[in-house]
């Protein structure tokens, strides 16, 4: 585990308290309220396009070329042109929410396999916090971990703070169930067996967005669905 403060801005307040790592998948600060949000990939997704979604949500296909597989899953292709990985975003503001979506990762041995569920600010670039499951991108540690990066509009990072990684069973060619919970200043993701959890009292405010990113590498989605976030009875 790791904390790291990069740059300090006493303009925004992004305090960060305790953080932990744990396996302990039973126990859960949240429990599922309201489905707010799921997608079949019935319609895939279509780089540069906004669909119009359920009750003032909105679906925005920033990256990628996405096919429906028929089946309830949809298959990510990176478009190098793009410059970027496939990404696709469900937008509305947010607070609390459990995310849940399942993911496989390509088999075939390369650089950027990775799956990751993000959530950003209204007011900055960067992200709230991104549930990273890393396998081979470079630029993150391998394994499952939560990264919260605010940025100013110079793509300066106000602060940074990382919970992992640990260890994470990420077997490519199996679906793989990521949940991502998030709870006033907690948060909480879990792949398997393995749990990353901490404390952000910047969390504890309207997100944009929920978006759903596999590597360059590309991979295939299903099952995404998101609920409002209760807190769990002791």
């Amino acid at each position: 585990m790791s904390l790291r403060f990069l740059i300090f801005c006493p303009l925004v307040s992004l305090a960060i308290s305790a953080m932990g790592t744990a396996a302990e998948p039973g126990k859960s600060f949240a429990k599922k309220g309201e489905l707010i949000l799921s997608d079949d990939f019935s319609k895939p997704p279509v780089a540069k396009q906004t669909d119009e979604w359920k009750e003032g949500w909105q679906r925005r296909c920033s990256f990628g070329l996405w096919t429906s597989l028929g089946d309830g899953a949809v298959r990510a292709r990176n478009v190098p042109s793009q410059g970027h990985g496939p990404v696709v975003s469900y937008q509305s503001p947010v607070k609390n929410v459990i995310v849940e979506c399942e993911f496989r990762l390509p088999e075939a041995d390369g650089p950027d396999r990775h799956f990751r569920i993000f959530l950003d600010f209204p007011q900055y670039r960067g992200h709230a916090i991104a549930a990273w499951a890393n396998l081979s991108t470079v630029f993150q540690p391998a394994g499952l971990s939560l990264l919260h990066n605010p940025k100013n509009a110079d793509k300066k990072v106000i602060k940074e703070a990382r919970f992992g990684p640990a260890q994470v069973d990420l077997t490519p060619g199996k679906w793989h169930l990521m949940r991502l919970e998030i709870l006033g200043e907690q948060v909480r993701v879990t792949v398997g067996d393995t749990v990353v959890k901490g404390t952000l009292p910047a969390l504890d405010a309207n997100k944009r967005n929920i978006a759903l990113n596999p590597g360059k590498a590309g991979g295939e989605l299903r099952n995404f669905r998101a609920w409002e976030a209760l807190a769990a009875e002791n």
